[in-house]
């Protein structure tokens, strides 16, 4: 699923905490994305110049049957995103938070697990590895841009943010 998706259901997912905790709910949700994206990004830019931001995609490549995917989301994959894409890893800097006596941010777990979750199903091509490093474990999902999954999630999206819009509207015309 696309990251900024991924932001929204993350602002969905908090917003009854409040405004502040929803805005940090996008930044989780779109959190394992932004972890792998933007190391990787730096290692290109540090490798090729910063022409290497500008390299253009075939959109074709996220697809099963796409063309072979280029070296650097090859590398940017192993490198990066088997690690901010799995439950175990999670699992261990959920623990350590704990131990550490941070639970009020535990709730900022709930996006992040989400967005891991919701890539589980809407990969085709760069599989999610929930169970990494224990397991290499992945599941050959449709493309988020698959009709099947795309337009049933823009559905749920814009009633979920209906529903926050109205329950917001409502207050405000009540507090007043």
């Amino acid at each position: 699923m696309d990251t900024f998706s991924h932001a929204a259901w993350g602002y969905a997912a908090l917003r009854w905490r409040g405004p502040k905790a929803a805005r940090l709910g996008a930044l989780c949700g779109a959190g394992p994305d932004l972890l792998y994206l933007i190391p990787s990004k730096i290692e290109q830019v540090l490798d090729k110049g910063w022409a290497a931001l500008f390299v253009s995609r075939n959109p074709g490549i996220w697809r099963a049957d796409g063309p072979p995917l280029p070296p650097d989301l090859v590398q940017a994959y192993h490198g990066y995103y088997v690690y901010t894409h799995s439950l175990v890893i999670m699992t261990l800097v959920l623990g350590t938070l704990l131990l550490l006596g941070k639970r009020r941010w535990l709730w900022f777990a709930l996006p992040y697990l989400l967005h891991i979750v919701m890539d589980v199903p809407t990969h085709e091509r760069y599989l999610t590895p929930i169970f990494y490093p224990l397991s290499n474990w992945t599941f050959l999902g449709l493309s988020w841009a698959d009709p099947r999954i795309f337009w049933p999630h823009v559905i749920a999206l814009l009633t979920v943010f209906s529903w926050i819009w109205w329950k917001y509207h409502r207050q405000l015309t009540t507090d007043s």
